[in-house]
């Protein structure tokens, strides 16, 4: 599913692999509890390690999505180790910030 059109999107994707899926759930439902955030989903991909959030913005221009996402993921270092990836990003082509489509919503 392609993230971005003509420079802006409607979705934040936050992609995560790992082991500690369940603490990373939690977190983020804390995070976005304590940050106002209430528009997102949480879905389980293909394996039960693989999870998938996105969160539904207003059409942002990849400027001030760049923004937020590292707004999250800094707040998202200081208690678990880096291994969920972030979409859009700026370091890829229009063409290269898709997403796969979820399995299960939790």
């Amino acid at each position: 599913m392609p993230l971005l059109k003509e420079g802006n999107t409607d979705y934040l994707v936050i992609e995560y692999k790992g082991e500690e899926y369940q603490r990373f759930i939690a977190l983020m439902k804390h995070l976005f509890q304590t940050t106002g955030i209430a528009a997102y989903s949480i879905y389980q991909g293909r394996d039960k390690e693989r999870i998938q959030v996105f969160i539904q913005v207003d059409r942002m221009p990849l400027s001030e999505a760049q923004k937020r996402l590292s707004m999250i993921t800094e707040k998202l270092k200081s208690r678990l180790p880096k291994r969920w990836k972030t979409l859009p990003s700026t370091s890829l082509p229009e063409a290269y910030n898709i997403v796969t489509l979820p399995y299960q919503k939790l």
